[in-house]
């Protein structure tokens, strides 16, 4: 029975590897750290393996002879198609094809045996007219001893830059054969070692480095004259790399083992030959790799924990700072591109690897932030000790494909289930980032198959698309290819892929045209594929795990619209592999394969170039870029974003070899990408969100020392942007630090909430607690303060009034704004820059708004939303620099949390049911542009666009009814309307939890003021106002100017009296308009709505709409003031709620009511506000004989009055009712 480690080779028929021309990759490894190359280099060597096993058919013997026989060579011609097939003669184990390089005609051939101890010498073929014939080169390879042997040669080395030097190495013989005219010459050199790897110096055609692997000590060696002579580098060599960068000298470095066991990495400009210009660059390492600009190194941190240290252009190095409390056991640097480094950590050797981002360089080091939880990335002997891939490579792999051609666009694969011992492809789905790492989502699937049949796959089911990575390509069953893009096809993208929840199941061949935006499936089954022609031309051969042959060559000129096909060969091969040149750029093709039934390597060459009509014009180009409207943002580095000119899929013409595509660059719109975050803030790693460092000692917000009155100062946002970064416009604002004005002195910071009946201020410095000095604020439900006038504004759910009082110097009395269709006030929200006041109406329901700088009361008031969007609106907060509106809504079973733009327009539901269930209060972080708003038991939060929500206090247990919600600096306030306090809490984490205030009832809104916190400009702060009547921002620094309700919007966009009149140049209408059916005419000629008669308000400005009222019919359980009713509640409470006063008159022999308390001064107050600490009866004597400054609740409740459905119509108008609604359990009726 055959071994487990031969079943495996069974298995395995084909394994393409990528195998670097530069040896530095194929130098010896680190142990703990990997580093993928992601350079293209200018060819590339491709190596093929059959296996006898599966083959059938013995190995040839070793008979060089036969091997210089000529070539069998077969040619088909097919519609102008043209293939030409050559028969090597050859039956090695394995053969390595490479190209040369761009410009070049050459590839060279390398047949061996991969197994040792075949005892036949390798064979070397090479072709100078890219494919089309070969000439054996074998016996230039000879030995030159008295052997007459050949070499077994190992393995080729290409100068990176002179592409026709070339190194071929058999480190068993100690033998190198170089040539410097792409092989028509050799020269065979003896060596004193063995050279295991070599790596050329890419500035110096002779000069290059070999490693002697098999040396105890470890040499490194070095050659100026291609192979001559030879000269000592260095022993003890653990690792070795070039370095290349621009304006500097090239350096070479040197991992080297000391006597102590510790490693120390040094570097020279002079190959170690002068003591003077060698630096010790680090002590004590484990590991040490170099990559373009980066150097990479790993220290110990603890028995099992690992540092990474990371150094950008020879710049010191710093440490790699992981959001992560676990051990960091080792390191994949999957990617390095773009100045961004993606880095997988291996945390505990089962399997969970998490794939982390770069953010920025500090002082502390260089910030990861996680990007990719559970990333399938492999480490032998560590990940998955037992699993079969450690049976079949010794390499480290993570299954990461960057989309080349196009930036910051990723693919990977993601392990679903890290519990099982090893991992299957069930276990693997497939995600793509458009944002470099920013967010990753599943694959779009296809709509229909290659045949246009439906596809059952629902993304909202768990279904999507997964494509086939290294892991598919080293899995026994599948032997997939990898996914292919390249640089010359921008957004063009193909791989083999699966359609379910994982990548378990059927495969298929899948092609994207738009950058893995959508895909489309064009073919079944396993396949390799290519591109050519810049993607001018796709080409594919059907492959299967075992008998599988074929004489068919699949071909597509569209974009994998319509495919046809070609025999290239008069017999079936067996297929190894579908090749064409580095850049893709060429109509050659070049298949891999072997004779059915007994081995023996054959190389085909296909050229499609007359596939296509007519060479392209300029005609059969258009510029593109990727882009979705309804699906993810594309990327865009440093601000800007590539435009690439690509031809049209449907022209059927032909790029060219040397087609060089044009691209331009535009500058992109700023986002949250283009900013990083500022000293003192940190990145979350669940919602990349920049939040504070609480754990530092200063302030980010404080005012500079600096700052004199009459200046200005920044306030950080958290954020500052990326250096080099040339974004424009956009969201910048919601970035940007605050322009401030320095204070001329220091203002206090404060809190103002309301009490039933009362307004409260808080120090938030020493929560002192006073109550504000203003008139008629006994009902108030909701506050604002205006910091600039200072004036505080509230509603009077009673009064159906919204009120004003300016306190700067106390000589002003109380204002009423708004008195005229009101019906229940539940939130205000003040527009500081545009000098506007929005407010809720729950019972109409409507948003509205009205001007706050004018004296003309009403006047200036436009109605933003009604009731095609709003059912039960409560609270509300607005942004005008984003020119932004939030609400809350607590329709039934529509529940939401919205945002509109200040003009009404662009309604968003946020977030519904069930993520939301009694959302309440609402407000706006402006340091942090997000929004939190308080539920039924929980205080969340999200980004102005509904996006990184979290729920920051979540309470489901009882005793947790939030009903306001405010948020300064570090910290988020609320009040609670069950446990009757206010409290705060970390506004990111919801941890601290504080009471700064308790026993307080019936708290309901509450705001904060301080410096800072309205400020800002929108293009409406322009003087004069671009906006006669009411002018609001909008989003992207707009503006848009809105017409009162009273007045109409014009054609030319201006606002026109009834009638389609002009306004005087005051803003008024002309008296002489005739009013319509809906209006009442004043004496003046004014236009007032008919509800506004008889409403004890003088809306005409000549009290012609109040002189013919006739005395308001009240109900038993309502006074009468003549011309309205009041509760009769109202009658003898303190308070003068009658125009002429008539409620407080004779008042000295009235009882109170059960649920009142009674004042010296025969007051009646509320009994909950008997030993409050606040003097309600005004004389003081409810604080008297207190205990303790501790509210009482009532046993006796407030009476109810009559619903107005129990009413007839006429009797209802007059009534005022107002419910409140706190929580589910709780409701007060008014």
């Amino acid at each position: 029975m055959a071994s487990p480690g031969r079943l495996i080779c069974i298995f395995i028929l084909l394994a393409i590897e990528l195998l670097s021309v530069v040896a530095d990759l194929q130098g010896p490894r680190s142990k703990n750290l990997y580093v993928k190359d992601t350079k293209v280099h200018h060819g590339r060597s491709l190596t093929f393996n059959r296996d006898s096993f599966v083959e059938g058919g013995p190995i040839n013997g070793y008979n060089i002879e036969s091997q210089l026989e000529r070539f069998k060579r077969a040619s088909t011609h097919d519609g102008e198609i043209i293939s030409v097939v050559n028969s090597l003669n050859d039956s090695h184990q394995q053969l390595t094809v490479h190209w040369a390089g761009k410009g070049s005609d050459v590839f060279v051939c390398l047949a061996r045996d991969s197994t040792l101890g075949r005892g036949r010498p390798s064979s070397v073929f090479i072709s100078y007219d890219y494919g089309t014939t070969f000439e054996n080169k074998t016996h230039f390879f000879s030995l030159q001893d008295q052997s007459g042997d050949y070499a077994n040669v190992d393995k080729f080395y290409n100068h990176p830059k002179y592409n026709t030097h070339y190194v071929f190495k058999d480190s068993t013989n100690r033998a190198i054969y170089t040539t410097a005219d792409h092989g028509k010459n050799f020269e065979m050199i003896k060596l004193k070692f063995h050279p295991t790897y070599i790596c050329f110096n890419k500035e110096e055609p002779l000069t290059f480095l070999a490693y002697d692997k098999i040396d105890p000590q470890k040499k490194l060696w070095v050659t100026k004259d291609f192979g001559s002579t030879w000269t000592l580098v260095q022993e003890n060599v653990k690792a070795y790399f070039w370095s290349n960068l621009p304006g500097e000298k090239q350096l070479l470095y040197v991992v080297r083992e000391e006597p102590t066991g510790s490693s120390t990495v040094l570097s020279s400009p002079s190959y170690f030959q002068d003591e003077e210009l060698t630096k010790v660059v680090l002590r004590d390492v484990e590991d040490f790799e170099v990559r373009e600009d980066f150097m990479f190194a790993t220290k110990k941190a603890g028995e099992k924990n690992l540092d990474l240290y990371i150094s950008h252009k020879r710049k010191p190095f710093v440490k790699a700072v992981f959001n992560s409390e676990t051990n960091n056991l080792k390191y994949h640097v999957v990617e390095v591109s773009d100045g961004k480094v993606f880095v997988a950590v291996d945390h505990d050797s089962d399997g969970q690897v998490n794939l982390y981002v770069s953010d920025r360089a500090t002082e502390d080091g260089m910030l990861f932030t996680l990007s990719l939880p559970k990333i399938l990335c492999f480490f032998p002997n560590n990940t998955w000790k037992v699993s079969w891939l450690n049976g079949v490579t010794d390499e480290p792999f993570a299954d990461f494909h960057k989309v080349e051609g196009l930036r910051g666009i990723y693919i990977a694969s993601q392990i679903s289930n890290i519990s099982v011992p090893g991992v299957r492809p069930e276990d693997l789905t497939t995600v793509i980032t458009f944002d470099m790492g920013g967010e990753w989502r599943p694959l779009k699937p296809p709509k229909v198959d290659n045949e246009g049949r439906p596809i059952n796959c629902s993304m909202a089911d768990g279904c999507s698309l997964h494509l086939f990575q290294r892991f598919n390509q080293l899995y026994p069953i599948t032997r997939s290819v990898p996914i292919l893009s390249s640089k010359s096809a921008p957004g063009l993208i193909m791989a083999t892929g699966i359609i379910g929840e994982s990548l378990k199941g059927q495969p298929g061949v899948f092609f994207s045209r738009d950058a893995g935006l959508t895909w489309n499936q064009v073919l079944k089954g396993h396949n390799f594929f290519n591109f050519g022609d810049h993607g001018g031309v796709l080409v594919a051969v059907s492959y299967s795990k075992f008998s599988g042959t074929t004489r068919k060559l699949f071909y597509s000129t569209d974009e994998g619209e319509t495919w046809n096909s070609y025999e290239f060969y008069k017999d079936d091969l067996r297929i190894y592999g579908l090749i064409t040149e580095q850049g893709k750029n060429t109509t050659i093709f070049t298949v891999i394969g072997s004779v059915k039934g007994h081995h023996e390597w054959h190389i085909v060459k296909v050229d499609l170039r007359n596939a296509f009509s007519y060479p392209c014009t300029k005609d059969d180009y258009k510029y593109w870029s990727p882009s979705s409207e309804d699906g993810p943002k594309m990327p865009c580095l440093l601000g800007k974003k590539e435009v690439f000119l690509r031809r049209i899929s449907h022209s059927n013409c032909y790029n060219g070899r040397d087609f060089d595509r044009p691209v331009k660059t535009e500058n992109c719109e700023c986002d949250a990408e283009d900013f990083q975050c500022d000293d003192g803030f940190e990145r979350d790693p669940v919602f990349h969100q920049c939040i504070r460092l609480k754990s530092l000692s200063f302030d980010p917000y404080a005012v500079p020392a600096s700052c004199r009155p009459g200046q200005m100062y920044n306030r950080t946002k958290g954020y500052v942007k990326i250096p080099g970064d040339s974004c424009e416009g956009g969201y910048e604002t919601r970035f940007l630090p605050d322009r401030l004005p320095c204070p001329f002195k220091e203002k206090k910071e404060f809190m103002l909430a309301v009490q039933w009946g009362k307004i409260l201020r808080f120090e938030l410095e020493n929560n002192k607690i006073q109550v504000l000095s203003v008139e008629n604020r006994k009902h108030a439900v909701a506050v604002e303060f205006d910091l600039r006038n200072n004036c505080v504004y509230w509603d009077d759910i009673m009064d159906h009034v919204i009120r004003r009082q300016c306190i700067s110097d106390g000589k002003e009395l109380p204002e009423t704004l708004v008195a005229t269709d009101v019906g229940s006030i539940g939130g205000m929200a003040l527009d500081w820059v545009s000098n506007l006041l929005f407010f809720v109406d729950a019972m109409r329901p409507t948003i509205e708004v009205i001007r706050i700088d004018t004296n003309r009361l009403g006047w200036m008031r436009r109605t933003i939303l009604n009731s095609t969007v709003l059912s039960e609106p409560r609270g509300i907060a607005v942004h005008p620099m984003q020119g932004y509106v939030f609400w809350t809504d607590w329709s039934p079973g529509d529940a939401s949390v919205s945002r509109a733009n200040l003009d009404g327009s662009d309604v968003c539901k946020l977030f519904t049911e069930p993520l939301v269930d009694l959302p309440n209060g609402i407000t706006v972080d402006h340091i942090a542009e997000r929004i939190y708003w308080v539920d039924a038991a929980s205080i969340c939060s999200s980004d102005l666009d509904g996006k990184m929500f979290r729920k920051v206090i979540s309470n489901d247990g009882q005793g947790f009814y939030p009903f306001a919600v405010a948020v300064f600096k570090d910290n988020l306030y609320w009040d609670d309307w069950d446990q009757h306090a206010i409290y705060m809490a970390d506004k990111d984490l919801g941890i601290g939890i504080t009471a700064i205030a308790e026993n307080l009832t019936a708290l309901l809104d509450l705001k904060i003021f301080a410096h800072g916190v309205q400020e800002g400009e929108n293009s409406c702060s322009r003087k004069p106002s671009p906006c006669p009547y009411i002018c609001v921002g909008m989003p992207r620094g707009g503006h848009r100017c809105l017409c009162p309700d009273s007045m109409v919007e014009g054609p030319d966009g201006g606002c026109l009296c009834a009638g389609g009149e002009k306004s005087y140049d005051n803003g008024t209408c002309p008296a002489h308009v005739t009013c319509n059916d809906q209006q009442f005419t004043c004496a003046n000629g004014r236009c007032i709505s008919k509800q506004w008669v008889c409403n004890m308000d003088d809306d005409c400005y000549d009290g012609s709409d109040e002189a013919a009222c006739p005395n308001a019919t009240c109900l038993p359980v309502e006074f009468s003031c003549g011309k309205h009713c009041i509760p009769m509640m109202y009658r003898c409470d303190g308070y003068t709620d009658c125009a002429d006063g008539s409620d407080e008159s004779d008042c000295k022999n009235d009882t109170c009511e059960s649920w009142q308390f009674t004042c010296q001064n025969k007051n009646c107050i509320l009994r909950a506000g008997v030993c409050d600490g606040k003097d309600d009866c005004q004389d003081n004597s409810d604080e008297v004989n207190c205990t303790s400054t501790t509210n009482t609740t009532t046993t006796t409740p407030i009476p109810f009055l009559p619903t107005v459905s129990a009413m007839n119509p006429v009797e209802s108008n007059s009534i005022n009712l107002v419910t409140l609604t706190f929580d589910k359990n709780a409701t007060i009726n008014v």
